[in-house]
């Protein structure tokens, strides 16, 4: 950090103090998350580099090539390519000339490796999702006592009660926020408003994927959600409070665990069933596209019609047409 002892001047002392500035600046023009999947990305570069008796920094269109292609050979999915692809091109950012993990050929591979991927039948997989009669029946069945590891002590009538409350909050809360597993573990209770006259309560979303220079927005959640995480909140609980206080693995695990025991099978279950759950809820109900990504705080309607094209199936004319059918006499 910049300091009266680092420069003989006020003008070196200015000039020292804006080199400061631009480095933080730059640090923090990505989320700590984005910096940390870059250097997996680069790593990945850099290790391909070595073993093919590649210089790092002196990247060809060829060589990135020929190591996307390794990767997708591996088994890596295209989403994984496309991240790793921008982790280089950012590092090579300032590199003379022009960039060759931007070149159109690099982008004619990925497109020609996704083809390819969609001929063998790959695609990208969506989590199942958590609609709202999925979280009344884990509501009805999670404060159940559970073994959290096979022979593992059973839990205590108030520890699973304990456990089920910041379930069930954690649950109602992202499901009704349509929120990122970013999101939901950066609340804190500040985050929380319940207006005077009783109306809906509403969480803060502070920053998200979306959302990179924290302009915030405000999300609604239903009055089941904020009974949720009255029970939940402590007497003089600290405000500035992470609510959910644990990592993405944890409240990962805690979902699938909490479908488990309502007899939902957990095998497509993740953080992001909950945003899924919401957006089909939402869809089922009658809301346009328009009203879908204001709710999602999506930027594209293509990223937002992934989220329903289930529930867009069953609305569609052809749908229609069949349920007004007369079931077909079974062959003998």
């Amino acid at each position: 950090m910049c300091s009266p002892g680092t420069a003989n001047s006020d003008a070196g002392l200015v000039f020292c103090c804006l080199d400061d500035l631009i480095a933080q600046a730059e640090t923090a023009a990505l989320s700590a998350n984005t910096h940390k999947t870059y250097r997996t990305g680069w790593n990945s570069w850099a290790r391909w580099s070595a073993a093919n008796g590649q210089k790092v920094a002196k990247a060809t269109v060829k060589n990135i090539q020929r190591w996307l292609a390794d990767l997708y050979m591996e088994g890596k999915k295209l989403a994984t390519l496309r991240t790793y692809l921008a982790a280089v091109a950012y590092k090579l950012r300032s590199r003379t000339g022009t960039n060759p993990a931007r070149d159109h050929r690099v982008r004619l591979l990925l497109a020609g490796l996704a083809r390819n991927a969609a001929e063998r039948g790959i695609t990208t997989r969506q989590a199942s999702p958590l609609r709202r009669e999925h979280i009344q029946r884990i509501a009805a069945a999670v404060s159940a006592p559970r073994r959290n590891q096979p022979g593992g002590r059973l839990e205590t009538p108030e520890q699973a009660r304990e456990r089920a409350d910041t379930d069930i909050a954690m649950l109602a809360v992202g499901h009704d926020a349509l929120l990122r597993c970013s999101e939901l573990l950066a609340l804190t209770w500040n985050d929380i408003d319940h207006p005077p006259d009783g109306g809906l309560a509403t969480i803060w979303i502070r920053r998200s994927k979306t959302d990179q220079n924290g302009e915030g927005a405000a999300v609604a959640i239903s009055g089941y959600a904020s009974q949720a995480l009255a029970r939940l909140r402590k007497a003089g609980a600290n405000p500035d409070a992470r609510i959910f206080d644990f990592s993405p693995s944890t409240a990962r695990r805690r979902i699938k665990a909490a479908a488990r025991d309502a007899g939902i099978d957990p095998a497509g279950i993740s953080t992001h069933s909950l945003r899924v759950g919401m957006a089909q809820d939402l869809a089922a109900s009658g809301i346009n596209m328009s009203g879908l990504m204001l709710a999602g705080r999506w930027h594209s309607p293509k990223t937002a019609a992934l989220y329903i094209r289930r529930v867009q199936a069953q609305h569609t004319p052809a749908a229609q047409h069949l349920k007004t059918q007369q079931p077909l006499i079974p062959c003998s």
